[in-house]
């Protein structure tokens, strides 16, 4: 029979390195877990994904067409080049920055090929990872239009991993990202596990914060009973919800002076994300229900919506 591990939260983090620049945005967040959870470098990796653009010169060079194609030999000489050129040097600089920001910290260097999505997401498994901390790399990831890019190809993939997707806007100076925390509520396994994590996080920062937001919405397909339970009773199963996660927020040592709660009704990801940036939420805990990609195209989803309007903050995904 297989035995499944149960991951703890922020016990061991992967942090894919795809650019220099991309990287250098999650840098602050990481430090600050590694300090605020004593994170051991045993317990860091940094991961690069080769995934075949050292082909991208060559094969503008020859006729496809005609049946040209590049040799083994030549794939090994591009590959190895690439990797002297490009990527040691990325990850030399990579793991440079990590131990400026955590006083010597060295982690540990992965390196992988294929495609980034399957790899990262592979990795995160086999590798038994609690964490998994990326920043958008390119325009699709920053637009609106966020069907293609990397973050949603491991969004959609099965992964017990936290995702940690970092604010593109770093938090002002003087404020802590912890300030004003930002939790949606809605009573799932996934909603459940988002408020652990923020408790185990919050509880060792109480100084630092200034509200705790706990935000849950009726969604309007109540109006139409299509899943039998009436609003009224919506209502009441939302407050119930409520107050559980404010139970486990001042059970985990967050001061409950700090915990707000409120009920919104409309279209979850849309009001989430408005209430986010009402508040001037630094952080946003959101439970991350599994479902196929095809399925979020036809219904949508929070998460999505999320990211999608709260680009300069930080959320925190569960799952």
């Amino acid at each position: 029979m297989t035995m499944i591990t149960e991951l703890q939260p922020l016990s061991r983090v992967l942090l894919p390195v795809d650019s220099l620049e991309a990287f250098s945005r999650a840098i602050p967040l990481l430090g600050l877990l590694i300090r605020t959870m004593k994170i051991e470098a045993k317990h860091i990796d940094l991961l690069h994904v080769v995934a075949g653009s050292f082909l991208r010169d060559y094969m503008k060079s020859i006729n496809i067409a005609a049946g040209e194609v590049p040799s083994q030999e030549d794939i090994h000489h591009l590959r190895k080049r690439y990797i002297d050129d490009v990527v040691l040097p990325l990850m030399s600089h990579a793991g440079e920055l990590l131990r400026k920001e955590t006083a010597g910290l060295v982690p540990g260097v992965l390196m992988e090929d294929g495609d980034p999505v399957k790899i990262i997401s592979s990795v995160c498994q086999k590798g038994f990872y609690s964490t998994l901390v990326i920043s958008r790399r390119n325009l699709a990831e920053r637009s609106e239009k966020l069907t293609g890019s990397a973050v949603a190809g491991v969004l959609h993939r099965h992964a017990e991993a936290t995702i940690y997707l970092v604010g593109d806007a770093p938090t002002p100076t003087g404020i802590s990202v912890f300030s004003r925390t930002l939790i949606g509520i809605d009573g799932s396994p996934a909603s459940k596990n988002a408020v652990r994590e923020a408790g185990i996080l919050l509880s060792r920062v109480n100084s630092q914060i200034e509200k705790v937001l706990l935000v849950h919405v009726l969604d309007q397909s109540c109006y139409y009973d299509e899943d039998g339970v009436t609003c009224i009773q919506a209502g009441t199963l939302g407050q119930q919800a409520l107050e559980e996660a404010g139970n486990l927020l001042v059970a985990a040592g967050v001061d409950p002076a700090k915990i707000t709660t409120v009920i919104h009704f409309g279209k979850p990801g849309t009001i989430l994300a408005e209430e986010a940036i009402g508040c001037d939420a630094t952080l946003i805990f959101i439970g991350r229900r599994d479902r196929s990609r095809m399925a979020q195209v036809f219904l949508g989803s929070v998460c999505t919506d999320m990211i999608q309007n709260c680009q300069e903050r930080t959320i925190i995904l569960t799952s």
